[in-house]
Protein backbone atom coordinates (compact mmCIF):
# COMPACT_ATOMS: atom_id res chain seq x y z
CA UNK A 1 0.00 0.00 0.00
CA UNK A 2 1.21 3.58 -1.21
CA UNK A 3 1.78 6.57 1.06
CA UNK A 4 -1.23 8.44 -0.64
CA UNK A 5 -3.34 5.43 -0.09
CA UNK A 6 -2.18 4.58 3.76
CA UNK A 7 -3.22 8.06 4.85
CA UNK A 8 -6.49 7.91 2.69
CA UNK A 9 -7.04 4.44 5.07
CA UNK A 10 -6.09 5.90 7.89
CA UNK A 11 -8.46 9.50 7.35
CA UNK A 12 -11.12 7.10 6.75
CA UNK A 13 -11.06 5.11 9.85
CA UNK A 14 -10.57 7.91 11.80
CA UNK A 15 -13.96 9.77 10.22
CA UNK A 16 -15.66 6.34 11.09
CA UNK A 17 -14.65 6.41 14.57
CA UNK A 18 -15.70 9.91 15.21
CA UNK A 19 -19.44 9.53 13.76
CA UNK A 20 -19.49 6.40 16.14
CA UNK A 21 -18.60 7.59 18.63
CA UNK A 22 -21.29 10.97 18.04
CA UNK A 23 -24.01 8.33 17.75
CA UNK A 24 -22.99 6.61 21.01
CA UNK A 25 -22.74 10.36 22.59
CA UNK A 26 -26.11 11.22 21.42
CA UNK A 27 -28.13 8.25 22.01
CA UNK A 28 -27.28 7.79 24.88
CA UNK A 29 -28.82 9.64 27.42
CA UNK A 30 -32.05 9.12 25.58
CA UNK A 31 -31.95 5.29 26.53
CA UNK A 32 -31.17 5.92 30.10
CA UNK A 33 -34.25 5.60 32.96
CA UNK A 34 -34.76 7.77 35.79
CA UNK A 35 -33.14 6.55 39.17
CA UNK A 36 -34.65 7.43 42.52
CA UNK A 37 -32.55 10.08 44.17
CA UNK A 38 -34.47 10.35 47.80
CA UNK A 39 -37.66 9.69 49.19
CA UNK A 40 -39.91 11.27 52.09
CA UNK A 41 -40.21 9.65 54.37
CA UNK A 42 -36.56 7.78 53.64
CA UNK A 43 -36.52 3.95 53.56
CA UNK A 44 -35.65 1.90 57.02
CA UNK A 45 -35.90 5.29 58.72
CA UNK A 46 -37.80 6.01 61.61
CA UNK A 47 -40.35 9.02 61.41
CA UNK A 48 -42.02 10.46 64.85
CA UNK A 49 -44.34 13.04 63.41
CA UNK A 50 -46.82 13.07 60.80
CA UNK A 51 -45.46 13.14 57.00
CA UNK A 52 -48.15 15.23 55.85
CA UNK A 53 -46.86 13.57 52.05
CA UNK A 54 -45.17 11.31 50.87
CA UNK A 55 -42.71 12.21 48.05
CA UNK A 56 -40.41 10.27 45.73
CA UNK A 57 -37.82 11.82 44.06
CA UNK A 58 -36.05 11.40 40.77
CA UNK A 59 -33.49 12.55 38.84
CA UNK A 60 -35.30 13.87 35.97
CA UNK A 61 -38.80 14.58 35.15
CA UNK A 62 -41.41 12.14 34.77
CA UNK A 63 -43.63 11.56 32.08
CA UNK A 64 -47.49 12.73 33.36
CA UNK A 65 -50.06 10.42 31.44
CA UNK A 66 -52.57 12.51 32.49
CA UNK A 67 -54.72 9.37 33.87
CA UNK A 68 -54.52 10.13 38.02
CA UNK A 69 -53.98 6.37 39.71
CA UNK A 70 -52.68 5.03 36.40
CA UNK A 71 -49.51 4.82 35.30
CA UNK A 72 -47.98 6.86 38.23
CA UNK A 73 -49.34 5.70 41.88
CA UNK A 74 -48.06 5.38 45.39
CA UNK A 75 -49.89 3.10 47.54
CA UNK A 76 -48.80 2.91 51.58
CA UNK A 77 -49.81 0.07 53.81
CA UNK A 78 -50.13 0.11 57.76
CA UNK A 79 -49.24 -2.74 60.17
CA UNK A 80 -51.44 -5.28 62.12
CA UNK A 81 -52.79 -8.19 60.34
CA UNK A 82 -55.92 -6.28 58.41
CA UNK A 83 -54.56 -4.90 55.46
CA UNK A 84 -55.19 -1.12 54.75
CA UNK A 85 -54.02 1.54 53.28
CA UNK A 86 -53.33 4.88 53.96
CA UNK A 87 -53.27 8.36 51.79
CA UNK A 88 -56.26 11.04 51.04
CA UNK A 89 -55.53 11.11 47.28
CA UNK A 90 -54.22 9.98 44.24
CA UNK A 91 -49.98 10.22 43.75
CA UNK A 92 -49.10 13.67 41.57
CA UNK A 93 -46.20 14.47 39.42
CA UNK A 94 -44.34 17.55 40.45
CA UNK A 95 -42.02 17.84 37.36
CA UNK A 96 -39.34 14.55 38.77
CA UNK A 97 -41.08 14.06 41.64
CA UNK A 98 -43.85 11.74 42.64
CA UNK A 99 -46.21 13.48 45.64
CA UNK A 100 -49.12 11.66 47.81
CA UNK A 101 -50.75 13.68 50.83
CA UNK A 102 -50.25 11.00 53.57
CA UNK A 103 -51.20 10.46 57.05
CA UNK A 104 -50.61 7.66 58.90
CA UNK A 105 -52.49 5.37 61.64
CA UNK A 106 -50.98 3.06 64.44
CA UNK A 107 -47.77 2.84 65.09
CA UNK A 108 -45.42 0.45 63.25
CA UNK A 109 -43.91 -0.24 59.97
CA UNK A 110 -45.44 0.79 57.26
CA UNK A 111 -44.85 -0.45 53.26
CA UNK A 112 -44.67 1.92 50.59
CA UNK A 113 -45.24 0.53 46.76
CA UNK A 114 -44.73 2.66 43.63
CA UNK A 115 -44.57 3.11 40.25
CA UNK A 116 -44.03 5.70 37.68
CA UNK A 117 -43.28 6.87 34.04
CA UNK A 118 -39.57 7.47 33.24
CA UNK A 119 -39.14 10.56 31.03
CA UNK A 120 -38.20 8.06 28.77
CA UNK A 121 -41.56 6.11 28.51
CA UNK A 122 -40.23 3.10 30.53
CA UNK A 123 -42.52 2.59 33.87
CA UNK A 124 -40.50 1.65 36.30
CA UNK A 125 -41.91 0.35 40.02
CA UNK A 126 -40.24 -0.62 43.44
CA UNK A 127 -41.34 -0.55 47.41
CA UNK A 128 -39.33 0.03 50.63
CA UNK A 129 -40.56 0.72 54.38
CA UNK A 130 -40.32 2.44 56.97
CA UNK A 131 -41.26 2.49 61.11
CA UNK A 132 -43.62 5.12 62.22
CA UNK A 133 -43.49 5.69 66.01
CA UNK A 134 -46.23 8.83 66.87
CA UNK A 135 -44.78 11.37 69.06
CA UNK A 136 -47.55 12.44 72.01
CA UNK A 137 -50.04 14.61 70.65
CA UNK A 138 -50.01 13.22 66.75
CA UNK A 139 -53.53 13.17 65.66
CA UNK A 140 -53.79 8.85 63.71
CA UNK A 141 -55.64 8.41 60.48
CA UNK A 142 -57.93 5.54 60.45
CA UNK A 143 -56.57 4.21 57.10
CA UNK A 144 -59.45 2.37 54.71
CA UNK A 145 -60.04 -1.04 52.89
CA UNK A 146 -58.81 0.35 49.32
CA UNK A 147 -56.38 2.83 48.15
CA UNK A 148 -57.28 6.34 47.62
CA UNK A 149 -57.15 6.18 44.05
CA UNK A 150 -59.65 2.95 43.70
CA UNK A 151 -62.35 4.95 42.70
CA UNK A 152 -60.61 6.54 39.80
CA UNK A 153 -59.86 3.05 38.58
CA UNK A 154 -56.64 2.66 39.66
CA UNK A 155 -55.30 -0.91 40.34
CA UNK A 156 -54.19 -2.52 43.19
CA UNK A 157 -49.89 -2.20 42.93
CA UNK A 158 -48.49 -5.18 44.43
CA UNK A 159 -45.04 -5.13 46.03
CA UNK A 160 -42.43 -6.80 44.52
CA UNK A 161 -41.27 -10.52 45.94
CA UNK A 162 -38.06 -8.81 46.89
CA UNK A 163 -38.00 -7.29 50.26
CA UNK A 164 -37.34 -3.87 50.64
CA UNK A 165 -35.10 -1.59 48.23
CA UNK A 166 -36.42 1.56 46.27
CA UNK A 167 -34.08 0.51 43.00
CA UNK A 168 -36.42 0.95 40.09
CA UNK A 169 -37.48 -2.54 38.44
CA UNK A 170 -37.95 -1.69 34.71
CA UNK A 171 -41.20 -3.75 33.09
CA UNK A 172 -39.14 -4.44 30.01
CA UNK A 173 -38.71 -7.66 28.60
CA UNK A 174 -34.96 -7.55 28.87
CA UNK A 175 -34.90 -7.38 25.20
CA UNK A 176 -32.90 -4.75 23.02
CA UNK A 177 -34.94 -1.69 23.12
CA UNK A 178 -35.61 0.59 20.07
CA UNK A 179 -32.71 2.77 21.15
CA UNK A 180 -29.64 0.11 21.18
CA UNK A 181 -31.16 -1.02 17.51
CA UNK A 182 -31.12 2.45 16.33
CA UNK A 183 -27.59 2.77 17.50
CA UNK A 184 -26.28 -0.44 15.83
CA UNK A 185 -28.29 0.56 12.61
CA UNK A 186 -25.65 4.02 12.79
CA UNK A 187 -22.64 2.08 13.58
CA UNK A 188 -23.35 -0.69 10.51
CA UNK A 189 -24.63 2.56 7.93
CA UNK A 190 -20.79 4.53 9.11
CA UNK A 191 -18.60 1.38 8.33
CA UNK A 192 -20.28 0.38 5.01
CA UNK A 193 -19.85 3.98 3.88
CA UNK A 194 -16.33 3.57 5.24
CA UNK A 195 -15.82 0.60 3.41
CA UNK A 196 -17.09 2.36 -0.24
CA UNK A 197 -14.56 5.03 0.21
CA UNK A 198 -11.64 2.74 0.97
CA UNK A 199 -12.96 0.18 -2.08
CA UNK A 200 -13.30 3.23 -4.61
CA UNK A 201 -9.51 4.76 -3.49
CA UNK A 202 -8.16 1.66 -4.72
CA UNK A 203 -9.45 1.62 -7.51
CA UNK A 204 -8.23 4.73 -8.66
CA UNK A 205 -5.08 4.71 -10.79
CA UNK A 206 -2.47 6.59 -8.99
CA UNK A 207 -0.64 9.62 -11.29
CA UNK A 208 2.68 8.90 -12.69
CA UNK A 209 5.44 10.34 -10.39
CA UNK A 210 7.41 13.56 -11.72
CA UNK A 211 10.61 11.24 -11.92
CA UNK A 212 9.17 8.98 -14.82
CA UNK A 213 8.74 11.43 -17.45
CA UNK A 214 8.38 10.72 -20.95
CA UNK A 215 10.50 9.54 -24.05
CA UNK A 216 11.66 12.25 -25.97
CA UNK A 217 14.24 10.22 -28.31
CA UNK A 218 13.67 10.03 -31.39
CA UNK A 219 12.40 6.19 -33.45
Amino acid sequence: MTVSRRRRFVGTAATAFLAVAAVLAVAQPASAHNTIVSTTPAEGSTITEQPEQLVITTNDNLLDLGDAGQSNQIQVTGPGDERLYYGSACAAVNGPALVMPLQLGEAGEYTVVWQLVSTDGHPLSGSYTFEWAPAEGQELAAGSEKPACATSGASTVEPSSEAGGVEPQSSSDGGLSGDVWWIVGAIGVVLIAGIGVLLVTRRKPEAPSDDQGTDTSAP
